[in-house]
């Protein structure tokens, strides 16, 4: 080798934080493939050898300054000019070109390199499959595997690979269990990933634009309509789960029933008939109802977002209800649009809503709407005794017979009594709660009649919260099918929640055994989906 090329490698302490990374980085993927290092990074290296050795001598001799120390390793120039040494800077030059800037890199993140070696088979050895030649390295088979992290976290799967120099049979390592868990081997992102997708988008509000944004933010961009395309396959799969959910919840003792406004773009006005009715008419409001249905032991949560209001909902439901079961209980405000028509029900009305008239006027009838409240606020008192002392829905119902119907029969007389004293006007905004109260009396009382009745219908009220949440941060959906994408994921999430289950852990397994959940959907409830994986 000749000085001239010597004199052209330069030192170790002259390369920048750039070049130093970057002969980092060669170093690690020559160790990763074993490949061989060219002669300018071994010269590099032999520098850095010298350089450290010179610095440990003179370290062990005391020899040596701070200053020579970082001019010896490159953190400083070699220089003696005074605005080196104080870091001075020369006055500006306003007859100079200023320079243009380096663009900033951009904020991207690696994937994690996890390798996989051929253990079937080794660099020499004769093929397999011709058994003539001899296979040699190759590069590797290649999979990105996005992984449910937060944030998302891509992972660059590189695989082994040998093939033979005669009949050119390719020879890869096979994936290892914990990578196939989360997906098909050709499946870019993993179930995981989908999971924490569908959660942040109808748990916690994040429309899909909003998370493409954030991903952007934080380094690995996903799109929107890829994250719609991801929730999709989750709801394909949970679909013949939430079938067979339905026919469960048809059969439940209790139904909690609201709804709420929404908005889909490209939903075209329908022709439907009148409820109890053939007369046909044109329907063009869209609403997002919501159903809890109480069985013996769980409470599965049922949304449909479509031109029909909760009545209708409960409808199509109680039509998967046998003839034979007894008659259901209902809870829901007053409204007509509520109101089954397929069988009869009992149905109550939420005394929330009926206090609530009371407390909108509080400020024009401080003294009465607070005797109103005192009394009201008995009967929930009376119920959480209930709940307290555990007590069956038959000692439910004798106890607030006994406590709470009374306070109730009290409420009632108080507004007759000011009506007929004409002390409250009744077209006053006082009167008209009044007079919801008075109207609507016997279904207020259900709880206090019919076993297993319930006082409100603040359970189904939450529940709609996720609706809303999602509501006021996306606005609409675009299509009716996204927005039956969002009702089979917001019913399980919210029914698993009820459960005490893990929702990630639920739509991974599912996912996972999407075969098995087609082929016996009962066993994949959340409820009892752990004694099947």
């Amino acid at each position: 080798m000749s000085d001239s090329s010597k004199s052209n490698t330069p030192k170790i302490s002259e390369l920048s934080t750039e070049e130093l990374d970057a002969l980092i980085k060669r170093l690690e993927e020559a160790i990763e493939f074993d490949l061989a290092l060219s002669h300018d990074d071994i010269r590099l290296l032999l520098s850095a050898l010298l350089t450290l050795a010179t610095m440990q001598d003179s370290l062990s001799n005391k020899k040596i300054t701070l200053h020579k120390l970082r001019k010896l390793v490159g953190m400083v120039q070699s220089s003696e000019k005074l605005s080196d040494l104080v870091n001075e800077k020369p006055p500006a030059d306003n007859h100079k070109i200023p320079r243009k800037k380096k663009p900033k890199k951009k904020n991207t993140v690696s994937p994690i390199k996890v390798h996989h070696k051929l253990n079937s088979l080794n660099k020499g050895e004769i093929c397999p499959e011709c058994e003539q030649g001899s296979v040699y390295r190759y590069e590797p088979a290649q999979l990105l595997r996005i992984t449910g992290h937060s944030p998302f976290t891509p992972e660059l799967h590189l695989s082994e690979r040998l093939r033979c120099s005669a009949c050119g049979q390719f020879f890869t390592a096979t994936l290892p269990d914990d990578v196939l868990v989360d997906g098909d081997s050709n499946q870019k992102y993993g179930y995981s990933a989908r999971s924490l997708m569908a959660i942040n988008k109808y748990f916690a509000g994040t429309p899909f634009y909003r998370q493409e944004s954030l991903q952007s933010l934080l380094g690995f961009s996903v799109s929107a309509s890829t994250i719609f395309d991801q929730c999709e396959y989750i709801a394909n799969d949970l679909q013949p789960i939430f079938k067979v959910m339905k026919a469960i919840a048809a059969n439940a003792v209790h139904f909690y029933l609201d709804d709420t406004t929404h908005r889909i773009l490209e939903q075209a006005p329908i022709e439907k008939k009148k409820r109890n009715s053939n007369v046909m008419q044109k329907r063009t409001g869209i609403y997002a109802s919501g159903i809890i249905a109480s069985t013996k032991d769980q409470d599965i949560v049922l949304f449909q977002t479509n031109i029909g209001h909760a009545g209708e909902f409960i409808d199509e439901l109680l039509e998967l209800r046998p003839p034979d079961r007894p008659r259901p209980i209902l809870m829901s405000d007053a409204l007509a649009s509520n109101n089954p028509t397929v069988m009869p029900a009992f149905h109550g009305a939420c005394n929330s809503h009926a206090r609530r008239g009371f407390v909108d006027v509080m400020s024009q009838f401080p003294h009465e709407v607070e005797w109103v409240l005192e009394r009201y606020k008995l009967i929930w008192v009376h119920d959480d005794y209930t709940s307290k002392q555990a007590m069956s829905d038959a000692q439910r119902l004798v106890y607030h017979k006994q406590h709470s119907l009374p306070v109730m029969q009290e409420i009632r007389q108080w507004g007759i009594q000011h009506f007929k004293e004409m002390t409250i006007e009744e077209n006053s905004s006082l009167g008209k709660a009044i007079a919801y109260f008075n109207n609507h009396f016997d279904r207020l009382i259900l709880f206090c009649q019919i076993e297993g009745a319930k006082i409100d219908n603040n359970f189904m009220e939450a529940m709609l919260k996720l609706i809303v949440r999602n509501r006021k941060n996306a606005y609409f959906y675009k299509t009716p099918a996204g927005a039956s994408i969002s009702d089979v994921i917001t019913s399980f999430i919210a029914t698993a929640m009820q459960a005490d289950v893990n929702v990630f852990n639920y739509f991974n397994a599912v996912q996972r055994n999407r075969q098995a959940v087609k082929e016996n959907p009962v066993d994949w409830m959340p409820w009892n989906y752990l004694s099947n994986r």
